[in-house]
Order: C-alpha cells, then sequence, then structure tokens
C-alpha cells in the first residue's frame, strides 16, 4: 500500500492549491524579453538612411531601460538585401551597409558588458541565389553539384533535343511567397532547382553531408566569436522528401497555390528533428567547456505536436505563434491557446510567447491604439520567454508598404525622420507619420505612456513570482481577459483587460476569483484606463473598466513568513476556471517516488 499513499500524494500536490516552489536556479534564458530587432530599421549612425551595427549599440542602455534581458538580430549577413537580408551571399562576414565585423565584436561586447544576450537569425534552408556556393553548384562543378536541390524536367530528353522546347516541372509543388512553382529552369545547368519562397533563393540540399559539414562550421564560427544562441529561420522547410509525387489537392474546384496544397512532402519531414539534435550537441560541446547555455530557437509554424518534438530534440524555444495566427481573437481564443501549449508541452519545457514580429501585421494595426497596453501587458504577463518586436513599446503601427509594413524605422523622437537618422538623406524605408506624438522621447516623460506602461510590467518580470510562479485565467463578461501570477510567500499579481474596445465592462473578481485579498493595489493602469499607481481596490466591488482598458494589480502580503505555510500558500492561490501550473518540481519528485518504489 505505501506505493499507492505515494501516488495518490502525488497527484494531491500536482492538482491541489498548493505549490511546491521549484530549487533550482533558472538559466539566463528561461525568463527572458527577447527583442527583436531589424537591423536596417533601428538607427543610422553615419547617415546612410539604413540602420547599423552602431546604432544598435548607441541604444543598448535603453534597452537595458526598458527591462530586455536578450536582443535578437535579424540576418546582418553578407547579401544583395533583395529579401530583407535573408538572401546570404557570405554566412561568415557582414553586410557593410551594418558595419564592418569588428563593429558587430564592438556591439557583442558592449551588450554583454551590460548583461544582455545576443542571438542571431541563422538561415539554413536557402542562400541568394548570388551565393557562390550557388554560382558553383549551377555550372555543375564536382564539389558543389549537390548542394542545392536540382531535378530533370519531366520532358529532359526533349528538352536536351530541342531548346525550343518548354520545361516540364518535376510536379505540382508552389512557392509560398510567389503564385508559381517551386521549380525554376536554369539554362546553364539545364535543370530545374528547388527554390520554396521566391526564386532568388534556392534551397540548399540537407541530404547532402557536406551542406550539414558548412552550416556547422558557420555556426562555430559564430559561437567562438561570442553570440548566446540562434534563432532558426523557416525550419519546417529545410528538407523535402525525395518522393518527388504531387502534393494532395484541398479543393480541386480551386486554382492550385500554395494554399491549396496539402504539404505533405515539403514541410515537417522527420529529418529536422535529427538536424536539431545535430547543432544541440554542437552548442552543448562548447557548454561543456565553459558551462555557459547557448539557445536555440526555432521559426516554424507547424502544429504544436510539431514543435513540442522540437523541445524533445533540443530546442529551447520553438516559438509560439499561436497567439498570433488570428488577429480577431477574443478571450476565451487567448486561453484556449495558452492552456493547449502550457499544459501539454513536454515536461521541463519552458513556455513562450509572441504577438508581433517583422512578418506579422503589429498589433495596434489589428486591434487599434485602444488595446496597445492590453496586449503589451498580455505578453509580458505570461510566463517563460517573451518575444517582443522593437517599438512594440510605444505602440508603433504598420506602415502602408505591400512588405515592409512591420518595418519601419524607430521612432525615436520628434524631429525629422524620428530620430532613426541624422541626416537629410531618407530612411531606406518610411516612418510612420505618427512619429511626432508617438516616440520614445516623448513617450518617457508622459507617466501614462505606452513606453512607460510596457517599463512598469516588465519590472514585474524581476521578481521571483513572475520568474517561477503559476499562471491562472478567468474570463468575465466573455471580453475581459484575467490572468493571475502566483507563488506561495510571494505578492501575487493580477492583470486586466477589457478587450471590447467599444463598451466598458464591469467585473467584480471575488464573483469567479474567491481566494484573493479583498483589498488590491494598482500596479499600473493603462493611459485610456481610470486606475492610478498606488490606488486601492475591492475584489467584492465593481470595477468599471473602459473600452481597451488594462490594468495590473497585487495584493500585500509582506507580513507574511518567508517560508509559506499550507495555510498562506492556500491563500497566495487563487481560484480559477483553469490552473496553469508550473509544476516541473513537482513532476520530477512524483518520477522520483515512482522510481524508487519500483513502480
Amino acid at each position: 500500500m505505501y506505493w499507492t499513499y505515494i501516488l495518490i500524494t502525488c497527484i494531491q500536490l500536482t492538482y491541489c492549491k498548493v505549490i511546491v516552489p521549484p530549487t533550482a536556479v533558472l538559466d539566463w534564458w528561461q525568463n527572458a524579453i527577447v527583442y527583436e530587432i531589424f537591423p536596417l530599421s533601428f538607427k543610422d549612425t553615419n547617415g546612410d538612411g539604413s540602420g547599423d551595427f552602431k546604432g544598435i549599440n548607441e541604444k543598448l542602455d535603453y534597452l537595458v531601460d526598458i527591462g530586455v534581458t536578450a536582443i535578437w538580430l535579424t540576418p546582418f549577413f553578407e547579401s544583395p538585401l533583395e529579401s530583407g537580408g535573408y538572401d546570404i551571399t557570405n554566412y561568415v562576414d557582414v553586410q557593410q551597409i551594418f558595419g564592418t565585423l569588428d563593429d558587430f565584436k564592438d556591439l557583442l561586447n558592449a551588450a554583454h558588458s551590460k548583461n544582455l544576450k545576443v542571438i542571431m537569425d541563422f538561415v539554413p534552408n536557402h542562400t541568394s541565389n548570388k551565393h557562390i556556393w550557388f554560382e558553383k553548384s549551377a555550372n555543375n562543378e564536382t564539389d558543389y553539384a549537390d548542394y542545392y536541390i536540382w531535378k530533370d524536367a519531366k520532358n529532359q530528353e526533349a528538352v536536351i533535343k530541342d531548346n525550343n522546347t518548354t520545361p516540364i516541372v518535376p510536379n505540382n509543388w508552389q512557392m509560398i511567397v510567389e503564385d508559381a512553382s517551386v521549380w525554376t529552369w536554369h539554362e546553364t545547368r539545364k535543370q530545374f532547382y528547388l527554390a520554396q519562397f521566391i526564386k532568388n533563393l534556392p534551397d540548399l540540399n540537407f541530404r547532402n553531408k557536406k551542406v550539414h559539414e558548412e552550416m556547422k562550421n558557420i555556426l562555430k564560427y559564430w559561437i567562438e566569436l561570442g553570440i548566446d544562441g540562434i534563432r532558426v529561420d523557416a525550419l519546417k522547410h529545410v528538407y523535402e522528401s525525395e518522393n518527388l509525387e504531387d502534393e494532395p489537392i484541398i479543393d480541386s474546384n480551386l486554382v492550385i497555390n500554395y494554399s491549396n496544397l496539402d504539404h505533405i512532402y515539403t514541410t515537417d519531414q522527420d529529418e529536422i528533428y535529427d538536424l536539431i539534435k545535430e547543432w544541440r550537441l554542437l552548442l552543448d560541446d562548447f557548454k561543456q567547456n565553459d558551462r555557459y547555455t547557448r539557445i536555440i530557437m526555432t521559426e516554424s509554424y507547424s502544429n504544436n505536436s510539431v514543435l513540442f518534438k522540437y523541445y524533445t530534440s533540443g530546442a529551447d524555444i520553438p516559438t509560439n505563434f499561436n497567439l498570433i495566427e488570428n488577429y480577431h481573437y477574443t478571450p476565451k481564443d487567448y486561453k484556449r491557446e495558452i492552456e493547449n501549449w502550457i499544459t501539454k508541452m513536454p515536461v521541463g519545457a519552458t513556455f513562450n510567447s509572441v504577438l508581433q514580429n517583422h512578418d506579422r501585421h503589429r498589433f495596434p494595426t489589428s486591434y487599434g491604439p485602444e488595446l496597445i497596453d492590453g496586449m503589451n501587458a498580455l505578453s509580458l504577463f505570461l510566463p517563460g520567454v517573451s518575444i517582443v518586436l522593437y517599438g512594440g513599446e510605444i505602440g508603433m503601427e504598420d506602415i502602408p508598404d505591400k512588405i515592409n509594413y512591420a518595418r519601419s524605422p524607430m521612432q525615436w523622437d520628434d524631429t525629422k525622420y524620428a530620430g532613426f537618422t541624422n541626416s537629410t538623406h531618407e530612411p531606406w524605408v518610411a516612418v510612420h507619420p505618427n512619429y511626432v506624438t508617438r516616440n520614445v522621447q516623448t513617450e518617457n516623460y508622459n507617466p501614462k505612456s505606452y513606453l512607460n506602461f510596457f517599463k512598469s510590467i516588465s519590472k514585474l518580470r524581476q521578481t521571483e513570482t513572475f520568474k517561477r510562479g503559476g499562471l491562472a485565467i478567468d474570463i468575465f463578461n466573455d471580453t475581459v481577459l484575467v490572468l493571475n501570477r502566483f507563488f506561495p510567500g510571494y505578492e501575487n499579481y493580477t492583470l486586466l483587460i477589457n478587450m471590447d474596445t467599444n463598451y466598458t465592462q464591469n467585473v467584480r473578481l471575488s464573483d469567479q476569483i474567491s481566494n484573493l485579498n479583498d483589498i488590491l493595489t494598482v500596479v499600473v493602469g493603462s493611459g485610456n484606463s481610470n486606475f492610478n499607481t498606488g490606488n486601492s481596490v475591492s475584489t467584492t466591488e465593481w470595477l468599471a473598466l473602459n473600452p481597451g482598458a488594462t490594468v495590473v494589480l497585487t495584493d500585500n502580503i509582506s507580513t507574511l513568513p518567508s517560508v509559506p505555510t499550507e495555510e498562506t500558500a492556500t491563500k497566495s492561490t487563487p481560484s480559477s476556471s483553469t490552473q496553469l501550473y508550473i509544476t516541473l518540481r513537482v513532476v520530477l519528485l512524483c518520477l522520483f517516488l515512482i522510481k524508487i518504489c519500483n513502480l
């Protein structure tokens, strides 16, 4: 009966209102605010209209001030910049428009001196068609002949015999960006090459061991230089099936394009997991020497089941895009998506969230300015890693540009070109006209600004509650999203977001959350709310939330003992329809006890 008692105890610990505080110290990345920087658009110091390494270096103190702990740089490698820098011609040198390699080293050293980590974009799926590898491969040079994916035309014999014969593509596979076949005919080689995104980005052939070695050597180079991690671009597309069969058509009544095919042969192939393991081993080899973790972030718009395998293959942060899949999410949708990830991810995994990036519309453009504070609060309030886009902290919006809508220059002040450049030279892409009022300098002096709201919540992430505490989610009136972060013996924090931007919503917290203190204190309220820092509110009285308003509340348990008792732990923990606990400690304890009992 002893093992039965242990099992029952484990179940009780997992599902009751008591959290067992973890004793392990978090690694540097597990509670990070990762700030995405598109280098072309951050800060121009030499007057050419394009951002550079020195500009990023100049603004590091600002990033520290707003709570950022790591910066992620989109590609800065040598490139003709025809595809936002993702068209690389040399993986071990930098694009001159950003500066020199020494400038990058200076940035790296300066960031590290301020305890900021640096993550670089790593682009393994494709290169530029101007890369020397591709030029050699197109000429069928022996060492590079299979660096890319080349296939004969279906009517290859006829094409070779008669140059006027139109080559027929190997199958129906379609490009992701352009409305065209993935196959592009190359007149020199007399074969098709595969390019899944656009024609100038030919896909590398990862079934060639030489390509693996090239990529490992590139990673070694940058790790030795001092980077703290990689963000792997377009990972789901790295492998394609060797079977060249047509992909299934979803609706035969519609034209064949990317969205009308089931991508069973061009995405999420099983070899991807082995590739992650390969890079994980490489990064861990370095860790053996200095005991320092270099992380792997991944970009794949894949199903959770696939991304959870990324975790178990060695990825630290399989980027969770579920919160930006739809720009019309309701509180119920957010609750579902958060719950589906955090309760089902592998044991020991770290949650992560992203609400905007350089490939998606900025959320003020999608949700309206009323929810800028709310969306920033949601991003920072969730446990684990928060990935944010430059300018999100001041509420930057899209510009009317078909491709670069979310990549406009950072808005630093109200001078010409928003302080992005001091030159008369125009920026590489237009500045949003609202820079006159929506900029860092102006918002810094306004206590109710988006920027200061962001800073108020980012500071909370350094508390033990945010680092190691639990999460509970409630919904009021179908439109008010309520998140609670709690940790026994420490202050609890409650976030309320009225996602209804048209009507005021009245809520009484005690109606659904019975174990909160009767009186809570306002940590910060959004600019469109009636809540001011330091004010007291009652959980038993009605709170009026203006359209789009957001407020963060806390209890005051400073008089509680530092070592929580069962009674205080229960008091500190909210009752909720959803209890999403970070209980790695409990699970490990359960597994240990079961093991020693020979179950």
